[in-house]
């Protein structure tokens, strides 16, 4: 078992499909892959390096999804430098900055780009009234974030060092743009759909956080885990509207007017 309570894992830059026991530092215990980082203070944090491509090559570790960064410690922070991590890119909105602030990574040598999906609260949350369901919300993601998910294929093509991208819970704007990458690397559908099911175990620590805030919304602590949820028919949607409309993440990339030398560029970076 490891017991480590923070920091980068010894095992990472060794990924495979061998599943190890950690405890978090409230004393739950969790199954999780190897891929999973731990900072102190963030959840979900993990690489999305280690899946096998159509072209027979695995995904590298240089881009990392993750949760929030809004609690981390110095400590924490300094282990993202200490990991090679070069940028930061945050898709909340203005509004959510403003609430759950970032401590600012500059002194650590990280650059901090804000690449918004929305500013209108257009997430499960904001919509809890009239919720179509995880995989309508995240097909509109697709085209209001249109920028966002432009400047994630561009800065993470030419970024030097390893990327973080992240949202709030690191699961909806989060969880597409890490189904893009994938897609572009030639991951396969169910290897996305998987690293995207994953989510849900990673934000069990999170429910606790949320609780406060989702009752002063009116949420209950039902609604507030449903939230949290990662159902694999959400992804699955999402992946057939980007194919329905654009056929592939690189098609989407043509569409959104990255050019051909950074989709190789970004193809490149992808892979180990």
């Amino acid at each position: 078992m490891v017991t480590e309570a923070y920091g980068w894992r010894p095992a990472f830059g060794i990924v495979n499909a061998r599943f190890i026991h950690i405890c978090d530092t409230v004393g739950m215990e969790l199954t999780i892959t190897n891929r999973e980082l731990r900072l102190e203070i963030a959840h979900n944090v993990r690489h999305i390096g280690g899946y096998t491509t159509s072209s027979g090559r695995v995904t590298s570790e240089t881009v990392i999804r993750s949760a929030s960064l809004h609690r981390l410690t110095d400590t924490g922070m300094r282990g993202l430098a200490e990991a090679g991590v070069t940028t930061i890119i945050d898709f909340r909105s203005d509004v959510e900055r403003e609430r759950s602030v970032t401590p600012d990574p500059a002194p650590y040598g990280i650059r901090h780009i804000h690449a918004p999906v929305f500013q209108d609260d257009a997430s499960p949350v904001g919509m809890e009234k009239e919720f179509p369901g995880f995989g309508a919300v995240y097909g509109r993601f697709l085209e209001m974030g249109r920028d966002a998910y432009r400047t994630l294929m561009e800065v993470t093509a030419g970024a030097e060092g390893r990327v973080l991208f992240h949202c709030a819970a690191g699961k909806d704007r989060t969880g597409v743009a890490a189904a893009l990458l994938l897609d572009m690397a030639g991951v396969d559908d169910e290897t996305i759909i998987t690293d995207y099911t994953l989510t849900e175990s990673l934000l069990k620590p999170m429910l606790e956080e949320w609780l406060p805030e989702m009752r002063e919304r009116g949420v209950d602590e039902t609604r507030a885990a449903q939230l949290l949820a990662a159902p694999r028919d959400a992804i699955e949607t999402a992946l057939q509207t980007l194919r329905e409309r654009h056929g592939s993440a690189e098609g989407y990339a043509h569409d959104l007017g990255v050019s051909a030398s950074t989709i190789s560029s970004l193809r490149a970076r992808l892979m180990a």
